[in-house]
């Protein structure tokens, strides 16, 4: 009876230890292919890039100068999200200036909704070589949803390096910045990136930076929503279109701290949020924010 009692214990055992091993793969196996850090990264990506359209706009045009951020969706002339203050500095080609959504949350027309200010300086006109333009926040916020927005801090900082070879004017970008989310949590990213302008460099005025097309190469760095590092290297040129509200072509690796290297491809030049993660072999579709 004791020998009985003896093997059928063993077999607990061995049942319970297999359940715990499988648990254990399944819980590694879901952290492997984990896609939050890709979705973060992302998310990072096109807020500061958003940033710097709004500046970039600002800076040559003024108030009439954001056709895509003044006005909210409904296309009211007299519904205003963004307001511009510009205050020139003494030499004449640098100053600051203010885009201030308010403090409640407006639906502009590029479907996203604002509120707070983005404060802008700058040493000279944003097409002119040599010039620094430093971007900082105040009680600023931004998401496609009123209810699940994301609060932005930090500094952005562009330098005008003049033409390259290609005859195209080229940007440095530096970003030291962080989102809060509604719970709170942090997602802290830093990037150091050039920015080539690829095509609308020519055109000017209100709608002039609608046919503007940029690539973006370079590398990044950060903490996830969840507390996790990770580390990003552009392997393919991530092409931005300003008439688009995401990446919508390019490739680049994400090392999250401890696991696989994978890769997020935003596809092949269509203008959506829809974008491939692929880790270990496998491959899977997310949604952008």
């Amino acid at each position: 009876m004791k020998k009985q009692w003896i093997f059928h214990l063993s077999i607990n055992a061995i049942c319970l230890i297999l359940a715990l091993m499988a648990c254990k793969k399944e819980k590694t196996t879901e952290l492997e292919f984990d896609t939050q850090t890709s979705r973060d990264n992302s998310l990072a990506e096109s807020t500061f890039n958003d940033v710097n359209n709004i500046a970039n706009q600002a800076i040559e045009n003024g108030q009439s100068g954001l056709l895509t951020y003044r006005n909210q969706e409904d296309n009211s002339l007299l519904s205003t999200c963004a307001t511009v203050t510009v205050t020139p500095d003494s030499s004449g080609h640098g100053g600051s200036l203010d885009v201030d959504f308010g403090q409640s949350s407006c639906y502009c027309r590029d479907y996203r909704y604002r509120r707070g200010i983005i404060h802008v300086v700058y040493t000279g006109g944003y097409r002119d070589s040599g010039t620094v333009i430093t971007t900082t926040f105040n009680n600023y916020y931004v998401g496609r949803d009123s209810s699940n927005m994301f609060k932005v801090t930090g500094t952005k900082t562009v330098t005008n390096r003049g033409h390259n070879n290609d005859q195209h004017l080229w940007f440095t970008v530096n970003v030291s910045g962080q989102l809060e989310n509604r719970n709170g949590q942090i997602l802290s990213w830093s990037s150091q990136r050039q920015r080539e302008w690829i095509a609308g460099e020519s055109t000017s005025g209100i709608n002039g930076w609608l046919d503007d097309q940029y690539y973006i190469t370079g590398s990044a760095s950060g903490t996830n929503f969840e507390g996790n590092t990770f580390s990003v290297n552009i392997t393919k040129k991530l092409w931005i279109a300003l008439d688009c509200g995401y990446v919508k072509e390019g490739i680049f690796e994400l090392t999250p701290g401890g696991k696989p290297t994978r890769t997020l491809d935003y596809g092949n030049g269509v203008c959506d949020d829809s974008a491939t993660v692929t880790v270990n072999g496998s491959s899977f579709g997310i949604r952008l924010q």
